[in-house]
């Protein structure tokens, strides 16, 4: 039931924000009848923003987000739904200053635990991220976009295996699930002692056995399956790159150890031009 969250939130946000901005334009003398259908959007707003808390706090007993912002989404959650039940029963008791003073105070919550849901999914910088210089620049937020710098094949094998080549790897395709903010299922791929560790399931990659790494077999199952992983709509791995995965894991998950002191083979080495 949890995930009806993500899928219904929406509704009361769109609901509770549209209703502000009517009663807003009705203060104008031209607008005067805006709020006029105020009672049916708060007849569905109200039970749907319960509704919606309700499934929120379901899912927040998933784990595997930042415990600090889901705790104060999730109470700022609460009190939108609160404030809406409280601005609807004072717009049928007919106390209409009381409704609007509700209804703003509770459009004010709102933004702030939309803003900490967005960050709960997409990452605390996901306004700024591609924001452009002179924007983060103004903000005084200091650029977080990493620069490629090309690397010939030469120079990639004497490097570590892990930083060189797996680290981008996961960084890519794996850590926006699985790293610091948010990790699902209690897995970190954002270090190597995160990958030792694996998840509330137990340890997700074997060292020198790729195919019985629940993490290596999930990467394999069909892509409908729901327990594979990336999940459909995400970044997928290419073949490529799961075998520069399961090579990895079947030479010991070595952390140090440059690539031409493993002896890749010639499948793997054919796979580097395109790191």
């Amino acid at each position: 039931m949890g995930h009806f969250h993500p899928l219904l939130v929406h509704l009361p946000i769109g609901m509770l924000a549209a209703l502000a901005v009517l009663e807003l334009a009705a203060f104008l003398p031209r607008f005067k009848n805006a709020a006029a259908s105020a009672g049916f959007i708060l007849a569905l707003a109200a039970p749907l923003a319960v509704v919606t808390a309700v499934c929120g706090w379901l899912l927040s007993l998933a784990g595997g987000y930042d415990v600090q912002l889901l705790a104060w989404h999730k109470w700022l959650g609460t009190a939108t739904a609160a404030g809406s039940v409280l601005a609807a029963m004072f717009f049928w008791r007919g106390e209409f200053l009381a409704y609007r003073v509700s209804l703003f105070a509770t459009a004010g919550v709102l933004m702030a635990a939309g803003h900490l849901g967005g960050s709960l999914t997409h990452g605390s910088d996901y306004l700024t991220q591609y924001a452009p210089a002179p924007v983060k620049k103004l903000l005084g937020i200091a650029s977080t976009k990493k620069t490629s710098t090309p690397v010939s094949l030469a120079e990639l094998r004497r490097q570590p295996v892990f930083a060189g080549v797996i680290v981008p790897l996961l960084e890519n395709k794996c850590v926006r699930c699985h790293g610091a903010e948010k990790s699902k299922a209690g897995l970190r791929l954002d270090s190597f002692a995160a990958l030792q560790a694996g998840s509330d399931d137990g340890l997700m990659l074997k060292p020198g056995n790729a195919a019985q790494s629940p993490l290596v077999q999930r990467l394999l199952l069909p892509a409908d399956s729901d327990d594979h992983m990336p999940p459909a709509g995400k970044p997928q791995l290419t073949a490529g790159e799961i075998a520069l995965l399961k090579w990895w894991v079947n030479a010991g998950m070595p952390e140090t150890n440059t690539l031409d002191s493993l002896a890749p083979p010639p499948e793997v080495l054919a796979v580097l031009p395109a790191r």
